[in-house]
């Protein structure tokens, strides 16, 4: 049942938990995002025919309320959307999901179900797929100052020195935070375009490499050099961010798929985006969704995600934009906004990756994001410093 812990209290003054077919749902999408997500509720509610009520959370609370209300027992909602794989796996492996591998038909689709398996059942179903493409720029400011996409890392340099020089620019790179990320997808980009780099991000995952690699520290100096040339804005809020973005006063943003969806994005045709020049990789996460065990509506929850992950479901939301449908019978016409249509060529190019510290989970997440905001505070931080610190974080990751 839903109680009051962690989470769980949230609901109290709400109507989820309610009536006996009244799902409530927990999850990361705020602002534009959730707008949308309601929209793909407003369909499953009349296709699953159920009441569904929607409670958004950050990252960090969703997944530190929803480990302290499992650990009492009780369910944050009936359906939780969780982006961490390895947080999946834990949760099964304690009995603290239900098995929902016979909610979805795993040929149709892109994901692998093996991802979120134990024992040979399911604990999750795929919904929102986010591709980390590269940097995301506005074609209008290009085309006004005469800038073209780099096609090499020294085009890329001299593209942000050339940015810098512009009227009204801050700096070139947009420096996204909130707990550590997606400064970390940015630092994700600069490992895979090292030699193999995309094996090299696959290899950290599986534990086949180590953060001694001498590609590891490559990468981090030059994040370092971007940050001694001056390239890097100061960190504020992901979603802030886009604000500054727009107003193209930090004209350059590595971020996600999720980006024409952002409520600072005014006309998503005018956005373009490129591959950090040298990567032969880009990284993809899933949200998942989850049942809790301790939801005393699992079936009609099952019911309810089952018509979520559907085709019909995920493409209410692609026709939107700022959404990859995991489920492959999703026909290709969906993706109106012509940069998502393009975002599939993009990844077809490298090899897709997942996202590292998804798939690592605690306690190298935590580490890895404390390391990032404080390099991007401190630029000046010795990278063997940087580097021993992950390598030991990450060490006692694989050993768990």
């Amino acid at each position: 049942m839903i109680a009051t812990a962690g989470l769980a209290g949230c609901f109290e003054d709400s109507d989820g938990g309610g009536g006996d077919d009244e799902i409530a749902i927990t999850g990361v999408w705020s602002g534009g995002e959730e707008e949308d997500f309601r929209e793909v509720m407003s369909f499953v509610e009349e296709d699953a025919g159920v009441s569904l009520t929607y409670h958004p959370r950050d990252t960090d609370t969703l997944l530190t309320g929803t480990l302290m209300d499992y650990e009492s027992g009780v369910a944050s909602a009936d359906i939780v959307v969780m982006p961490s794989p390895a947080r999946i796996l834990s949760d099964a492996e304690n009995g603290h999901l239900a098995a929902v591998g016979d909610a979805w038909d795993a040929e149709n689709f892109a994901v692998d179900p093996s991802r979120v398996s134990v024992g040979g059942d399911v604990y999750a179903a795929p919904f929102k797929m986010d591709l980390k493409p590269g940097f995301w720029y506005r074609q209008s400011f290009f085309d006004e100052h005469g800038l073209s996409e780099p096609g090499s890392y020294d085009e890329f340099l001299t593209l942000l020195d050339t940015i810098s020089e512009i009227d009204g620019v801050d700096a070139p790179i947009a420096s996204g935070n909130g707990v550590g990320w997606p400064l970390s997808d940015i630092t994700e980009g600069f490992f895979m375009r090292q030699d193999d780099g995309a094996a090299l991000q696959q290899g950290l995952i599986d534990g086949d490499a180590s953060f001694t690699d001498d590609r590891i520290a490559s990468a981090f100096q030059e994040i370092k050099d971007l940050h001694q040339a001056g390239h890097f804005s100061q960190t504020r809020d992901f979603g802030v961010q886009y604000q500054y973005f727009w107003e193209n006063s930090l004209p350059l943003y590595f971020m996600g798929s999720f980006t024409p969806a952002q409520d600072a994005i005014q006309d998503a045709s005018d956005l373009g985006v490129f591959r950090l020049p040298g990567v032969d990789g880009i990284t993809s996460s899933v949200n998942w969704f989850t049942v809790p065990q301790y939801s005393d509506k699992v079936e009609t929850a099952k019911e309810a995600l089952s018509s979520f992950v559907s085709a019909d479901g995920q493409q209410v939301w692609a026709e939107r934009g700022g959404f990859i449908a995991s489920n492959t019978e999703v026909p290709e016409d969906a993706y109106q906004i012509p940069v998502m249509a393009r975002l599939p060529d993009l990844a077809a190019e490298v090899t897709v990756v997942p996202d590292l510290d998804d798939a690592l989970g605690n306690p190298f997440q935590e580490e890895f994001w404390s390391q990032l905001t404080g390099l991007w505070a401190s630029p000046g931080t010795d990278v063997d410093t940087i580097v021993s610190a992950l390598d030991d974080a990450h060490e006692e990751t694989l050993s768990n």
